[in-house]
């Protein structure tokens, strides 16, 4: 079974100035909240769907999504020099970073850019661990979740119901108490916290195309 490694359509691009910070020993064990006012949450219904009932969007696809999100967003911060990602994904990133650090002609070696790619990634683990995450367990779930549900098929359209309650990590969350299998949850909420954190560092929407 292969993982889908870029979306069709587009995929996030890469800031070259993005820089994370690690969360503190409180931030690490509470859930990272994006903005989101009062009047929002009140327009919320039923947890399973909420407004997403009004689309084409299946609460199952969300699981998927939010995989493939913290997939994407980590990939292009350790890779911030790729235009491209096709082919990349979080249990080869290792191969990548040789791969990419290594001349195709001459196999000559960049062993200052292969260091600074390594030190990206072992340093953003560092951070993410703190919410959970293991870069042994994780990377290998996010492709399981993938393919077993899917991603979004089209971006939601600006501004819509819809596309705000993919920026609340609370509609999220209830997404996925809701429909993910109970085996599932603790991991799933575990990459939704890892990919709040992200977003809340480079000031982008949790969903991003």
């Amino acid at each position: 079974m292969r993982v889908i490694s870029e979306r069709t359509c587009s995929k996030p691009k890469s800031n070259t100035h993005t820089k994370l910070h690690p969360p503190s020993a409180s931030s690490a064990t509470t859930k990272v909240q994006c903005r989101w006012t009062q009047e929002q949450k009140q327009s919320l219904r039923d947890p399973g769907m909420m407004s997403l009932s009004d689309s084409k969007v299946y609460p199952e696809r969300l699981l998927g999504e939010i995989a493939f999100q913290l997939d994407r967003r980590i990939l292009a911060h350790v890779f911030q020099g790729q235009k491209r990602l096709y082919g990349f994904t979080l249990p080869n990133i290792q191969d990548k970073i040789i791969q990419v650090s290594t001349q195709p002609l001459t196999g000559r070696v960049d062993g200052g850019y292969r260091l600074h790619l390594s030190q990206r990634y072992a340093d953003l683990m560092d951070s993410l661990k703190q919410f959970g995450y293991s870069p042994t367990l994780h990377p290998t779930f996010g492709e399981f979740i993938i393919n077993s549900y899917g991603i979004l098929t089209e971006r939601p359209a600006s501004q819509t119901s819809q596309d705000i309650d993919l920026s609340d990590p609370d509609v999220l969350r209830q997404v996925i108490n809701s429909t993910a299998p109970e085996k599932l949850l603790k991991d799933l909420l575990i990459l939704l916290s890892c990919l709040c954190y992200m977003a809340k560092n480079d000031g982008k929407p949790l969903f991003y195309w």
